[in-house]
């Protein structure tokens, strides 16, 4: 049995997400390392330098990930103006929830480079043992046979103070604003308020793109529908016995165009004077018998209804 359109419909939506998925595992693979190499130089930098180590790793990443959310958005988007029906006639509603699952893993992706980056450890990525390194000998590191989710994390005060001015994080008490030049940890609000101010930064530069990606695949589906619409005719039907029915059409057309008003006996005779061929479904059905003329077809009760109303159809195909 072949798919239906719903059956299409669902395997297009579901390809959709599978793309977003290779693209987020690939993005996320390469982003962890970087989270890693960033720590470590963040490690190493005065305090009044790790902020700018740290935004200098996280912002290319950062275009990376509003790159991939607005390719997902604009897959979703073509699919929607491809299959009105199935998306109830609002394809941007339509494409904006089906973006969602995407966006908040987007969300959380941003809280585990923070953590990583920061403390060189995150939900996925555990530090089992730290032990020194040395030029001889070997160390012995026993396995866990369980790992303990890590508690909640809390930012360290130099990212909180960089994040007010990159997200316009404003109205604190000055009382409020923790230290800026301390490797002391924020609370749970301040940690929150900073991740708040991350993915709302997301969401502004992803609104940007989407909306750019939108009006280009409204301009697209406009031109798109317009092409179709342009076509000035048909292609004929060719079903069986096509040529024979427009050639009788073109008869009936020349009998009418020197006298419109001709109807019935002379109407047959002026059709026989042109050797105009019958109707191929009379001659299939078998109510057009071989050498009979129009004139005689007249005289028919069946074939006299099927005359005027062939009669009407060749004037409506003009």
């Amino acid at each position: 049995m072949p798919p239906t359109v719903s059956d299409t419909f669902s395997s297009a939506i579901e390809a959709v997400h599978y793309l977003f998925a290779d693209g987020f595992n690939e993005l996320d693979h390469g982003s962890a390392t970087n989270g890693l190499i960033t720590h470590s130089e963040i490690k190493n930098a005065p305090i009044g330098q790790k902020s700018a180590v740290f935004y200098r790793s996280f912002l290319p990443l950062r275009g990376q990930m509003v790159n991939l959310l607005t390719n997902t958005f604009r897959s979703f988007l073509k699919l929607a103006f491809a299959n009105l029906r199935q998306t109830e006639n609002d394809p941007i509603n339509w494409a904006s929830t089906q973006l969602q699952p995407a966006l908040h893993a987007a969300f959380q992706w941003i809280s585990e480079w923070y953590t990583l980056a920061c403390d060189g450890e995150n939900q996925s990525i555990r530090i089992l043992v730290s032990k020194p390194v040395t030029q001889s000998g070997t160390i012995s590191v026993p396995l866990p046979t369980s790992i303990p989710e890590l508690p909640a994390w809390l930012a360290p005060s130099w990212l909180f103070g960089v994040s007010l001015a990159f997200y316009g994080i404003g109205g604190l008490k000055q009382n409020h604003i923790p230290p800026r030049d301390s490797e002391e940890r924020l609370g749970k609000a301040h940690t929150r308020l900073l991740l708040k101010g991350a993915r709302r930064i997301l969401l502004w530069d992803l609104q940007a793109t989407c909306k750019r990606a939108l009006n280009e695949e409204i301009a697209s589906a406009g031109m798109n529908r317009k092409e179709t619409d342009s076509v000035p005719n048909r292609h004929p039907n060719k079903r069986k016995g096509w040529q024979q029915r427009n050639k009788l059409y073109e008869a009936i057309r020349k009998v009418l165009g020197a006298n419109s008003q001709l109807q019935g006996i002379d109407f047959c005779s002026e059709l026989d004077k042109r050797h105009a061929p019958p109707h191929p479904d009379w001659v299939e059905n078998g109510h057009w018998r071989d050498g009979l003329t129009w004139k005689e077809a007249w005289n028919n009760k069946d074939l006299k209804r099927k005359i005027r109303r062939v009669r009407q159809e060749a004037q409506k195909t003009n």
